[in-house]
């Protein structure tokens, strides 16, 4: 396995991620559960971009492991990622600590679009203003990096949707023709995530917006 020194906030090595170099499963693990390690805890590559997100005031949260460093050895620092799971609130409250908003950037496919949703649901409920991009081209970060370079990315960066929008979006697609029944079900479940943001007046502005959409 290639592996993966994972850092806590403080620059410590705390624990390991490992992926396969051949066909074995599972393709990554990480080092156990441990009253030092908490996979749920900590961000892969924040210790190392805290500069960078400190002076932006804004975090990018990638997929994995090589879509950080890809992003950080291309020149952008605010890099991060949870450890091979969803993001967790006390991941959010991290970031909380150093920026005012974040970017969830996910692959195009089915999963990774839901993975963003509850990502950004979660950064939503700690307070952060959080808007969602997507890779194109079906290429997950580090293909995209790699292949046509950092401004392909921030390309993707800048068209990135707050979360009600990038919501509202997924589930019209999703349900095809938009009947009454199927307006009402869109209606209640972005409501729901409506609900968990903090910031009254923002939440006025993205029911108007639902209404006229649907």
């Amino acid at each position: 396995r290639l592996m993966f020194p994972i850092r806590d906030a403080k620059g410590s090595v705390i624990g390991f991620g490992g992926r396969t170099l051949g066909d074995g499963e599972p393709k990554y693990l990480n080092s156990p559960e441990s009253p030092v390690f908490s996979k749920g805890r900590v961000l892969y590559g924040l210790f190392e971009g805290a500069a960078a997100v400190r002076k932006s005031r804004r975090a990018h949260f990638m997929e994995g492991y090589m879509d950080v460093i890809a992003t950080h050895q291309h020149g952008l620092k605010s890099a991060c990622a949870p450890l091979g799971t969803a993001l967790t609130l006390e991941q959010a409250a991290l970031i909380k600590r150093y920026a005012e908003s974040a970017v969830i950037v996910f692959d195009a496919d089915a999963a990774g679009q839901s993975a963003a949703v509850r990502g950004a649901e979660i950064a939503l409920a700690a307070g952060l203003a959080v808007r969602v991009a997507t890779v194109p081209e079906g290429k997950d970060t580090d293909e995209l990096l790699h292949a046509k370079g950092l401004a392909a990315l921030e390309g993707a960066l800048d068209a990135a949707v707050d979360l009600v929008a990038f919501k509202t979006e997924l589930l019209v697609k999703r349900a095809g023709e938009l009947t009454p029944e199927t307006k009402s079900a869109v209606a209640k479940d972005v409501m729901a995530t409506i609900a968990q943001c903090p910031d009254d007046v923002l939440k006025d502005e993205w029911v108007r917006r639902l209404a006229a959409r649907l």
